[in-house]
């Protein structure tokens, strides 16, 4: 299903700046540094992949990854069963912490990670690269990037990164996303029709590095 191998694009115009947060006082979030060797025993290295790294972290990965197609399971993949490239990065904006993570590499399905105010909010990336492919209703104008709310959301993370420092952490999410919709594709620059109801139930395991621009 493409929505898994799509390529991974960040579109984000962020500016690395801002304090340290005090990471014990960050609602619906877990600090667990034992979390890193968790995510060792499930993502791999891959030497193809070594030109992306000055920019930020990207290896193979894989998840427990439940994906609806207008309410009929598609897809069923299993921790380790499906493979494939993924990128993660984080950036403070100011007081804010966003950490994004995605199957791809120039555009993606994924998760991002918001921390702001002492509080922790999960929902599922989607992000097309060559033209817009997502909505959050059936009738709305495509988009690029879709940012889809979640439930039955858990976070994990190693510790939270100093905004002063490079540094790699690492971390495990799992969710339930709400409906959204996605293209069908496009034939001389006119959109196919239907669009697709989606939805995915996705639990990850990433590391992450500070984005270098």
């Amino acid at each position: 299903m493409r929505n898994i191998i799509a390529i991974f694009l960040f579109c984000l115009t962020l500016t690395a700046c801002g304090q340290s947060k005090n990471s014990d006082a960050v609602k619906d979030l877990t600090i667990d540094p034992r979390i890193k060797s968790e995510v060792e025993k499930h993502i791999e290295n891959s030497k193809e992949l070594d030109a992306f790294k000055d920019k930020m972290e990207v290896y193979i990965n894989s998840g427990d990854i439940q994906s609806y197609q207008n309410d009929s399971l598609t897809i069923n993949s299993k921790m380790g069963s499906y493979k494939a490239p993924f990128k993660s990065f984080y950036l403070w904006h100011g007081d804010t912490l966003s950490i994004d993570g995605a199957f791809g590499l120039f555009g993606g399905v994924g998760f991002g990670i918001e921390i702001v105010n002492n509080k922790a909010i999960l929902y599922h990336m989607l992000s097309s690269d060559d033209f817009p492919s997502y909505c959050y209703n059936a009738n709305d104008s495509l988009i690029f990037r879709l940012e889809v709310p979640c439930s039955d959301t858990k976070i994990i993370l190693s510790e939270i990164p100093d905004s002063t420092k490079k540094q790699i952490i690492y971390g495990y999410v799992e969710f339930k996303s709400k409906d959204y919709y996605a293209s069908s594709g496009s034939a001389d620059g006119q959109e196919i029709l239907p669009r697709q109801k989606m939805r995915n139930n996705m639990k990850l395991y990433f590391k992450s590095g500070h984005l270098n621009f």
